[in-house]
């Protein structure tokens, strides 16, 4: 008896192919996914990023501020935001700091710092150069900047000519400001290039008229000042006028020096 061997029909190499793709496909996977864990550091897994965002870079130096909260995202189980944003408030140009998480491991700290109003001086440091915070500036809020390294800046609309005397008192400078401003608006057309805060108030006024205001009622002698200045004009020359220094600190009247 004779039997016949059946013919088997070859494959084509493309249905091959498609056995062994899966295969491959899992293998390389598989290859990935070990590779991956030996070179896995676990470090890495605790690891915080963080999103900066500073409106004036020439006022903050970014890298002092990730020193100052390393030891505040070293690890993500320990992660205190309150505690990154009173950190970050400490930095003197710094006025608000916002620190939000995105992800898990990632958060984002908005910086807003202090706009600058006007140049600052101690009146301290005109006896003693040696005196700590001799210059600085003078933020719109009022609050008195004196860093290290001092640079030029003039926003727009302000006047660089003008600078504000005092005594440096970390606690207690806001009035600065407030006077000043106050005294501007009551001179209107007249400009302020100084006011020295001590025992005593002074304005320097241009072009160089010196008004001594006293330790009170300031704004009154202020407005008396006014009056009597446009009288003066009317008999004394303005070349004397605009260099003397007024003394308004007497009730019933003031002393004119040329």
């Amino acid at each position: 008896m004779r039997f016949r061997k059946k013919n088997k029909r070859k494959l084509p190499i493309t249905q091959h192919l498609k056995r062994w793709i899966k295969p491959l496909l899992l293998l390389a996977l598989f290859s990935t996914i070990g590779w991956n864990i030996y070179q896995y550091n676990p470090s890495e897994l605790l690891k915080v990023s963080v999103n900066w965002h500073i409106d004036r870079t020439y006022l903050v130096d970014r890298p002092r501020l990730e020193n100052s909260i390393k030891p505040l995202v070293a690890e993500l189980h320990q992660l205190d935001l309150h505690a990154i944003k009173h950190e970050l408030e400490r930095h003197p140009w710094v006025k608000e700091a916002q620190v939000k998480r995105l992800l898990l491991d990632t958060i984002d700290i908005n910086i807003t710092t202090h706009e600058i109003a006007t140049h600052w001086q101690n009146i301290a440091c005109e006896q003693d150069q040696s005196a700590n915070h001799c210059q600085g500036y003078v933020t719109t809020t009022g609050v008195i900047i004196t860093p290290k390294n001092l640079f030029y800046h003039q926003q727009e609309g302000s006047n660089d000519a003008i600078k504000l005397y005092s005594a440096y008192d970390e606690n207690n400078n806001n009035s600065l400001l407030e006077h000043y401003q106050t005294y501007q608006q009551i001179l209107t057309k007249m400009h302020i290039t100084k006011l020295i805060q001590s025992n005593i108030e002074r304005l320097i006024i241009k072009p160089n008229i010196t008004v001594i205001l006293g330790y009170n009622q300031q704004q009154q002698r202020l407005k008396d000042f006014i009056k009597i200045y446009a009288k003066l004009r009317k008999k004394i020359p303005l070349r004397k006028l605009n260099k003397a220094t007024y003394d308004m600190r007497y009730s019933k009247g003031f002393t004119l020096k040329y």
